[in-house]
């Protein structure tokens, strides 16, 4: 019958036809060949457990940078020669089943470390409470489990294999809250004389008790103020000392005071019993910027939230920091660690990564002394 049917057909099309019946015999004996004689078959494979090692750091702001837990799992084998296998975390609330976890694939390692800061980002992510009056966290409860899969095609989920659960809980803490280090407060008549309401300056390391600076907005006429040891006038009260710039703990001792009314830079040392004022504006400078690193675009001073803001367009990888008075003798950047920086600013520090092209409303708070001076990107 084939042979009645090519003989009334074109030769060029006899040819073409010819070689498809080829095609489709040789896929035949090729698969006839691979299901006789080299049919994969899969084997008992090794299951996978999860190891759990705490280091015991709180889960603090303070010890934000360092490592909170370290996952570990064992090899999983599926039993199939030249198998490839990707190993994925995920943590998802207790009680969710896993519906929607957070995913930390490893490729072929077989552990995963997590520092106070990823732990305690991860923990709000994923439905920490935060109370709108003190705003604390609630604790909460969270599983992690272990996933292993066979490559990492589309259909590997369908083999995939899990490490028994395990717990993990906490507390998180809140990122925009002040760490408490050794300060001074300011009280003045610029606040009412109030050093239970007044701002203060801070050392910046809780094992520093000498050094202090912060940064303070000074208004009206009277530009009188001291610095205190406590909130309160119970403590060491430091007036005017006898040479300028000097301090005095003598109770007794005059005010001291600022030539005018401004944002200023207040340092001082009460081991060598000096201080000193200066005058501040704030800009943001950088390549993210339409003017680069040649010239400032200004911030404005806000006193009623106490923040420098500036709303601009910024654009893609460039970076920025911030500066005071058109001039890098006060400047700010964000330390690195691993690449990353931390969203508090330091003096002099690494240029700081704009989140991405667009149009930002950049926010620099620098009221809450050394070592919580902090800044956010809002995209508009």
């Amino acid at each position: 019958m084939i042979l009645q049917i090519l003989k009334k057909i074109p030769i060029q099309m006899k040819n073409w036809l010819t070689q498809i019946l080829g095609l489709c015999t040789a896929v035949l004996l090729l698969s006839s060949c691979e299901k006789d004689e080299n049919q994969i078959v899969a084997k008992p494979g090794r299951e996978t457990t999860l190891t759990t090692v705490s280091t015991n750091v709180p889960l603090t702001l303070e010890d934000k940078d360092k490592t909170y837990v370290v996952y570990s799992w064992t090899p999983v084998s599926f039993g199939y020669q030249g198998e490839v296998v990707t190993y994925t975390l995920e943590v998802d609330k207790k009680g969710n089943e896993f519906a929607s976890p957070k995913s930390y694939s490893t490729g072929a390692a077989l552990t995963k470390t997590f520092t106070v800061n990823e732990i305690n980002n991860l923990m709000i992510d994923l439905g920490a409470v935060q109370d709108d009056k003190t705003k604390e966290y609630s604790p909460i409860e969270l599983e992690v489990r272990a996933k292993a899969a066979l490559g990492a095609s589309p259909t590997a989920n369908a083999l995939a294999k899990y490490s028994p659960v395990t717990a993990l809980s906490g507390k998180p803490y809140n990122a925009n809250a002040a760490i408490v280090y050794p300060s001074l407060w300011v009280p003045g008549a610029y606040q009412g004389w109030a050093p239970e309401k007044a701002p203060l300056i801070a050392s910046g390391d809780k094992a520093n008790t000498k050094t202090y600076e912060g940064y303070i907005n000074f208004t009206g006429t009277d530009l009188n103020f001291k610095l205190t040891s406590v909130a309160a006038w119970s403590g060491t009260n430091y007036g005017k000392g006898d040479a300028d710039n000097t301090l005095s703990t003598d109770g007794g001792a005059g005010n001291l005071q600022v030539p005018s009314p401004g944002y200023y830079l207040i340092k001082a040392n009460t081991d060598k019993l000096t201080w000193s004022a200066e005058k501040t504006t704030w800009a943001v400078i950088g390549s993210a910027t339409s003017k680069g690193w040649d010239a400032d675009t200004p911030m404005t001073y806000d006193p009623a939230t106490g923040v420098w803001t500036v709303t601009t367009t910024l654009s893609a990888d460039g970076k920025i920091k911030f500066r005071a008075n058109s001039d890098w003798a006060i400047n700010y950047g964000d330390k690195l660690v691993d690449g990353k920086g931390d969203g508090l600013l330091e003096g002099g520090a690494d240029d700081i990564a704009v989140p991405g092209a667009g149009n930002y409303t950049i926010t620099l708070d620098l009221s809450k002394g050394a070592g919580n001076y902090s800044y956010t990107f809002k995209k508009n």
